[in-house]
């Protein structure tokens, strides 16, 4: 469970890279139901009402979450399914949805293996995915025929997959296996080196670089190089963890050499990572800057997201505050929707312009004609400001 948690905390230092938020899948349920006995992953379904305000909620304010999208896109097939038309009907004569939102988790077999009502916010669905991950471990059954000296490929494979599917460091298990091999170039070795690569700075990662091109050929050049992504960012949090500058740089420089078309939006996430975990506000406002530079025609709306959390996370720090206004001014640019202006003009109270401030809100306000909740929130704002 630690790298699950180790997501939850140091996600929320971080934007969202290309791929934000939890990944729903698009196909049918049966389609979904297929894709999780080939992959063997649980089920996350999200089962709504477009009336219902709270699936609405989670919908716009968890479910895009970077902290949340790392856990759910790794370990679960992801579905939404309205329950009054369509897959969601059909899926309610199996599975029982009186409350709206419903959230379950269901295993490939088709057995739920845990069921929540209610909306839930970003740490409570990474939690969920924890308990729902923790019911499912069954690593401890191939743990006792591994540490008993069966060391057969079939066994150890199971073995390496359970314990990386339920968080579980794995490399010990991985290593005492390949200790024992001559030839590492064999199908089951290079599956094992495959599903054992977890780190970058480690003698697995260097075996699958090494061997990259036969394992390609078995998985595919895409899994490949999201392995690589995985490995290198499970030893940038290592890196945070301890302030290691090396690891640090280190995942750059490896993810430059090995998947350069991933390497610069990756470099982004980890500087901001990185020093924001070391406490280095300068070298992390300047991040900051740099990330909003190359994001804001690309992505304004996470541009905007970082802004409000240099907001909510350093109200006092003018530099923050600096850097803050001017995402959400960059964002503002280049979307029509009232929140980069919002953001902006509770950014610019924050430094003590309300003149501009005020002006921010009006033109939010005007934006947001149509949804009187956030009118009534902005007016509310104008009467404190």
């Amino acid at each position: 469970m630690r790298l699950l948690l180790f997501l939850f905390l140091f996600g929320l230092n971080t934007t969202s890279s290309l791929a934000q938020g939890i990944d729903f899948f698009h196909g049918t349920w049966e389609e979904a139901k297929e894709l999780a006995k080939k992959e063997d992953k649980l089920i996350f379904i999200d089962a709504f009402a477009t009336w219902c305000g709270p699936c609405k909620r989670m919908a716009k304010d968890a479910f895009p979450k970077k902290e949340v999208g790392d856990v759910y896109n790794r370990y679960f097939i992801n579905v939404k399914l309205d329950m009054e038309k369509g897959d969601g009907l059909v899926f309610r004569t199996e599975y029982p949805v009186s409350a709206f939102p419903t959230l379950y988790f269901i295993g490939p077999d088709g057995k739920v293996v845990h069921r929540q009502v209610g909306a839930q916010g970003a740490e409570q669905l990474i939690r969920l995915a924890q308990f729902a991950l923790a019911k499912v471990d069954n690593s401890d059954d191939y743990a006792t025929q591994f540490d008993a000296g069966d060391h057969n490929p079939e066994l150890t494979l199971s073995y390496i997959t359970a314990l990386n599917k339920a968080g579980k460091p794995s490399l010990k298990v991985v290593n005492t296996y390949l200790d024992e091999q001559e030839n590492m170039e064999s199908p089951e070795n290079l599956k094992i080196i495959f599903e054992g690569t977890t780190e970058a700075d480690s003698r697995v990662f260097d075996l699958l670089i090494k061997h990259r091109s036969a394992i390609e050929s078995m998985v595919g050049k895409q899994r490949v190089a999201e392995r690589i992504e995985l490995a290198c960012s499970a030893t940038l949090m290592k890196a945070i963890e301890f302030n290691v500058a090396y690891l640090f740089e280190l995942v750059k420089t490896t993810m430059k050499t090995h998947v350069p078309e991933r390497s610069s939006d990756f470099a982004l996430d980890a500087n901001m990572q990185f020093y924001s975990g070391a406490a280095d506000m300068p070298a992390y406002f300047k991040a900051c800057e740099a990330y909003g530079k190359a994001k804001a025609k690309l992505d304004p709306m996470a541009v905007n997201g970082l802004a409000n959390r240099l907001l909510q996370q350093y109200p006092g720090e003018p530099n923050g505050l600096k850097v803050a206004a001017k995402l959400a001014t960059q964002a503002g640019k280049q979307v029509t929707s009232y929140d980069p202006f919002l953001t902006l003009a509770q950014i610019l109270n924050k430094q003590g312009n309300v003149k501009k401030a005020k002006k921010a809100a009006l033109i939010a306000r005007k934006r947001a004609e149509g949804d009187d909740r956030v009118i009534q929130y902005i007016d509310a704002l104008l009467e404190e400001f």
